[in-house]
């Protein structure tokens, strides 16, 4: 059995969410802090299945997740972490609307060179992909990820909103909802 580095870094962030998809083997699972260069986190995939949440607007607006598309000069943070054969096909029929690719990841405290992960992107061109700024990150997508990424520490915390971005690429999720940020912590 061969096992595979798969790089979180929206839902997949919170252990809970992950664990309805690979089951109580999360609970058992090491979760390594890492950097990864050249792409940039993005709530601009709008997957067919997705409801809007209605929390910031009357319209149905709100039903964007996370998704990373490459972009020199940045990075972002996530959580890497093994999975087996069998997780990692799980993985893929649960991210259908992303491709999965392979890429470097850095150490999160010394940014060393640790290898290579799968994550989950769809670029521009890709069915689902938005450029269309009126679309607001889904509530809970939003939520699970801050609330993973806390779970890690304020520094972990506080690159993931430095490193997550609205549709438009230049909008801060964190700017835009800094009135609601401790909503969109679970864990308080």
């Amino acid at each position: 059995m061969r096992k595979s580095y798969i790089i979180g870094y929206g839902t997949l962030l919170y252990s809970e969410s992950l664990g309805h998809t690979i089951g109580s083997s999360v609970n058992k699972k090491k979760f390594i802090p890492v950097i990864v260069k050249g792409y940039k986190r993005i709530f601009n995939l709008l997957p067919d299945h997705y409801k809007p949440s209605f929390r910031m607007s009357t319209l149905p607006i709100e039903l964007a997740a996370a998704n990373v598309i490459p972009s020199e000069g940045v990075f972002f943070n996530g959580l890497a972490f093994m999975v087996s054969d069998a997780e990692l096909a799980e993985l893929d029929k649960r991210e259908k609307s992303y491709q999965r690719k392979e890429a470097d990841i850095y150490d999160f405290f010394q940014e060393k060179y640790m290898g290579k992960a799968f994550l989950y992107s769809a670029g521009y061109g890709f069915k689902g992909v938005t450029k269309d700024s009126r679309y607001l990150p889904e509530w809970e997508d939003l939520a699970f990820a801050r609330t993973g990424a806390y779970r890690y520490g304020d520094k972990f915390g506080e690159m993931y909103d430095n490193t997550t971005f609205l549709v438009d690429g230049v909008t801060l999720a964190s700017a835009y909802y800094k009135d609601y940020l401790s909503k969109l912590i679970l864990d308080k």
